[in-house]
């Protein structure tokens, strides 16, 4: 809108056009009519159009007036939509939300909680990205991603986090392997094989965590890291793939990663087996979308008898 025109110009205008009587949509308006009559002959003066034709006994739209009813209802109907939504994304109700997960969460954790929060809040949209745990914290950190989800994040600075649940991690060994009949398998049984296991440098946390419990319960075997790497599977890396099928090796893995586990092997249970915490982080300066996240997320966590204790700061975390 050029000059002097303003929305209640076009709120005026529409108002009388529909109306086609001016203390009706005075009314309409809660305007006195006097007002109204003003607003529409600065619009025409603006326009240098005439928009109506007045008469005595009634109000007709002039060409120029049915022209610009359309496009004024037009203007006003999108103002009003873009203030509705302004107010919903500032409510945390609308927008975009981006969160980073690691990708052995993508079969069970996060599907859940896309799912309530498209329950609870259907105007948000998701950006989601699979991304490693060192490289997802740096992602939330420098402010590229609004939440993350991980497990054992190493979290430093501004960061802030709950757990959402414990998972026990079982081992993944070949179909005929002998140790494949026991369930538990003992931990002390797994030590002449090698146990397999992505980088360290991309999952610090995971890996120091997994790891230094085995060590801690006297497993003393060879630690092969994984070469290739896709979704943080055993089997997707020719190597480990290769050393577990001909029961050399064996994997760690969470059973809610394999549905099912490939043709040729078998999850166990393992005894004492490792619990790790799944984690979800944001910054501390987060706003309402992130905290209604972080709130469905614990609901779901107590909805489906997860973990969810209070929320920490990165300074507090501990290993379990």
């Amino acid at each position: 809108m050029s000059g002097h025109t303003e929305l209640r110009h076009l709120r005026a205008f529409v108002a009388v056009a529909e109306e086609l009587h001016f203390s009706r949509a005075a009314k309409r308006l809660n305007v006195v009519q006097q007002a109204l009559s003003t607003q529409i002959r600065q619009l025409e003066d603006e326009l240098g159009v005439q928009l109506l034709r007045r008469t005595t006994r009634n109000v007709e739209l002039t060409e120029a007036g049915r022209e610009l009813l359309d496009h004024a209802r037009g203007i006003l109907d999108a103002v009003s939509t873009a203030f509705e939504r302004t107010r919903r994304t500032a409510a945390g109700e609308a927008g975009l939300l981006a969160i980073s997960f690691t990708p052995t969460l993508a079969d069970e954790t996060l599907p859940l909680l896309v799912a309530e929060l498209h329950h609870r809040h259907p105007d948000v949209t998701l950006q989601m990205c699979e991304m490693w745990q060192a490289e997802g914290v740096e992602a939330v950190k420098a402010g590229r991603f609004d939440i993350g989800l991980a497990r054992c994040p190493t979290l430093s600075g501004d960061l802030e986090c709950a757990t959402l649940r414990h998972e026990k991690i079982g081992v993944i060994l070949a179909a005929d392997h002998t140790l494949a009949g026991e369930s538990p398998v003992p931990m002390a049984a797994l030590s002449a094989m090698t146990l397999t296991i992505w980088p360290r440098a991309l999952s610090p946390g995971f890996f120091d965590e997994v790891v230094g419990f085995y060590r801690f319960n006297g497993f003393d075997g060879p630690i092969l890291e994984f070469e290739y790497l896709s979704s943080g599977v055993f089997h997707t890396d020719p190597a480990a793939r290769a050393r577990v099928a001909d029961g050399r090796a064996f994997s760690v893995a969470f059973e809610t990663q394999f549905h099912p586990v490939p043709d040729g092997f078998v999850w166990r249970p393992v005894e004492p087996a490792p619990v790790v915490p799944v984690h979800l982080f944001w910054r501390s300066v987060a706003g309402p979308a992130v905290q209604n996240f972080r709130a469905l997320a614990l609901d779901v966590a107590e909805r489906e008898r997860w973990t969810g204790p209070r929320p920490v700061r990165s300074g507090e975390l501990r290993a379990l």
